[in-house]
């Protein structure tokens, strides 16, 4: 086997140096080249390492490269090393793969931006953490490609930091991840007590130090799930991730469709012996997950942004993705992350398509009628939303047959009606997400165009929206549609490649629907990684069927009720409708941290920094500088400058040495 993984990782890195040092002087072609040529090369290493592992045994498919030793201590070694074994062949492919596609989108949606340098610098520095995240071979390094992570996404959400909107998303983001990473460096020690190891093979072949259910199993695994809930943007640390909307499309499609947010689903598919453990830790993930999908899908739906609804549907997905794992489909995990990293990056690019068609404008109010002039993206848009939809046969359908199927298959297995209710929340938010997406798709695409006027009264902060946009390079003048034409292909072709992916990514899942259950080659490359998958309950066809039939059927009535709602194009009117204001407004649930949270920390930062910082510490200096002064006072008044009185103080000062000794003796 071939075993590249330190050069997809050593690309990126070199990339970020040499655009970090050098790109402010060098040509747009210069910097171009050197950004797509780290990301790219990575991807042929990423992608000849794969398929060489594919022509390996079996037995020889996990290759631990060690770098150079960090800490020797005892008996207690501690390598830098590489992990390349089937789950991380995976994510680099994914991780390079998209990412190398984005790079390419990025040179034209990028082009007239003046830090253009500084862009793909970031885009090769958040490639390099993302590799590092994935194939490290031991959880200390995982926890510092976890904050080198945190650490890309501030930078790149913050990217426009002319924009006080981009900036405060940036914070947000960064502050709630650190309470994840927080989660997992008390996850990690409680790792090194128990097992006195942090390399991943030695911790995972300890069956038997932590028995199911303890006490220390349940706080590693739940601990794990901290990080994870708030990178992957799950309840009740998901408020990050609409937010981090403010940076640039490209770095939605990269961040938080395709790589970073799905980084909790690979920890928890990398650490699943761990979670095997912890039936409430299971319980719990499967729990959240199902609760964040159906959340984020009722918010998505009335979203007016549309990068907003993307955002509420990748939180959505991502349950998805929770809810399989929680009930030991690990595999169908990851088969979700890889057909979504396809289908929801292109909803991304091809909604920064219509972004930058539009001369930056976001608001679907302002959209409508682009098919006939964004023919491609339109087409490659629809295929995305079909996919997402679960619509037969596209790569979307399969991920979520096998994840609904097998919680069903599950429940059945178990009697738990715990599994019932989940599969029924996962059934209902397939028909949701059906419906908000073909919303989005005839918002945009048909009816009539009609940007020729901002739309007011909605928006209490157009005037700051507009310096925002004045200050990033957009301008808040709407081009006529006549003047509106399909964009350039350096950003066509990415659209249509993850467009031919998402037709046909499914074909790396199961076919056991339609009579081929040994067909599930992703599950077999993944099995010597994920061993919980031998405990998922495999659902018989009649139930997998029945799965699958209510869930295409639901998606269908959603996208029948969007067509009958918007199918000429998206007529908004305002709904004062109680009900639909605390959903448009997300629930209040931003509100409602800033009354209950925020301003109490406020008000308690500003209370210490009055009484503590002035009152007390302030004036206790202050007073230190008073005294000393009045001392110096004093002893000022003793240097008269006549020789009289110093000899006068020299006679007394021996007087009294005399007399103390005099006394004493």
């Amino acid at each position: 086997m071939i075993n590249l993984s330190f050069w997809v990782l050593l690309l990126p890195l070199l990339g970020f140096i040499i655009l970090g040092i050098a790109g402010r002087a060098m040509s747009r072609t210069a910097i171009v080249t050197v950004g797509w040529g780290a990301c790219g090369l990575a991807f042929v290493f990423a992608a000849i390492s794969f398929f060489s592992m594919l022509g390996t045994p079996v037995a020889g498919r996990i290759a631990d490269q060690s770098i150079y030793t960090w800490v020797t201590s005892g008996s207690f070694q501690l390598n830098f090393g590489l992990l390349f074994d089937p789950l991380s062949a995976v994510m680099l492919m994914v991780v390079t793969g998209v990412g190398f596609l984005i790079h390419v989108y990025s040179a034209g949606y990028m082009e007239d931006d003046p830090s253009f340098w500084r862009f793909f610098a970031y885009l090769n520095f958040f490639i390099f953490a993302m590799v590092l995240l994935v194939t490290a071979d031991n959880f200390l390094f995982l926890l510092v490609g976890w904050g080198l992570v945190g650490l890309a996404s501030f930078l790149l959400i913050g990217f426009w930091y002319q924009r006080r909107a981009a900036v405060a998303a940036a914070r947000k983001a960064f502050v709630i991840n650190v309470i994840g990473d927080f989660g997992l460096m008390l996850a990690i020690f409680l790792i090194f007590i128990n097992y006195g190891t942090l390399s991943y093979q030695s911790v995972f072949s300890k069956g038997g130090v932590l028995t199911s259910g303890s006490a220390a199993a349940n706080a590693i695994a739940l601990l794990l799930f901290v990080a994870c809930a708030a990178k992957s943007a799950q309840l009740p640390l998901y408020m990050w991730l609409p937010d981090a909307m403010e940076g640039p499309t490209p770095v939605s499609a990269l961040i938080h469709a395709a790589t970073m947010v799905t980084a909790g689903v690979y920890l928890v598919a990398r650490a699943n012996p761990l979670f095997e453990l912890s039936p409430v830790a299971l319980y719990t993930v499967a729990g959240i997950g199902t609760a964040t999908a159906l959340f984020a899908a009722t918010i998505a739906i009335f979203q007016l942004d549309i990068k907003r609804v993307l955002a509420y549907s990748t939180i959505s997905q991502l349950g998805y993705m929770f809810m399989s794992e929680g009930v030991h489909n690990y595999t169908g995990g990851i088969f979700h992350l890889v057909t979504h990293a396809f289908f929801k990056a292109l909803l991304f690019l091809g909604a920064g398509a219509v972004i930058h068609a539009l001369a930056g404008e976001q608001d679907m109010r302002q959209m409508g009628g682009l098919w006939g002039r964004m023919p491609i993206t339109a087409w490659t848009f629809l295929a995305a939303a079909l996919a997402i939809s679960g619509i037969f046969p596209l790569a979307g359908f399969w991920s979520k047959d096998d994840i609904l199927a097998s919680v069903l298959a599950q429940a059945t297995a178990t009697g738990n009606p715990w599994f019932y209710v989940i599969w029924i929340v996962g059934l209902l938010t397939a028909g949701l997400t059906a419906f908000y997406m073909f919303r989005l798709f005839f918002g945009i695409f048909t009816g009539t165009y009609r940007g020729t006027a901002r739309v007011s009264g909605d928006h209490e902060d157009d005037e700051e929206n507009m310096e925002d946009e004045d200050a990033a390079g957009h301008h808040g003048h709407k081009p006529s549609y006549n003047t509106i034409r399909e964009v350039s292909p350096v950003m066509s072709i990415p659209l249509i490649i993850l467009g031919i992916l998402t037709v046909v990514g499914g074909i790396f899942g199961s076919f056991a629907l339609i009579g081929l259950p040994n067909w599930h080659p992703l599950a077999a490359f993944l099995a010597p990684v994920l061993s919980g998958v031998h405990n998922v309950a495999e659902p018989a066809l009649g139930l997998e069927w029945l799965s699958t039939g209510i869930s295409l059927a639901l998606a269908l009535v959603g996208i029948f009720a969007a067509w009958r709602l918007y199918r000429g194009g998206f007529a908004y009117k305002e709904n004062r409708n109680p009900l639909y204001q605390l959903v448009f407004h997300k629930y209040y649930v931003d509100e409602a941290f800033t009354v209950i949270l925020i301003n109490p920390l406020l008000a308690l930062g500003r209370g210490a920094t009055r009484f503590i910082e002035g009152a007390t510490l302030d004036n206790l200096s202050n007073g230190i500088g008073v005294s000393f002064r009045g001392v110096s006072s004093g002893l000022r008044r003793l240097q008269t400058g006549y020789m009289r009185n110093y000899a006068l103080a020299i006679l007394i000062g021996a007087v009294v040495i005399v007399l103390y000794y005099a006394v004493r003796g």
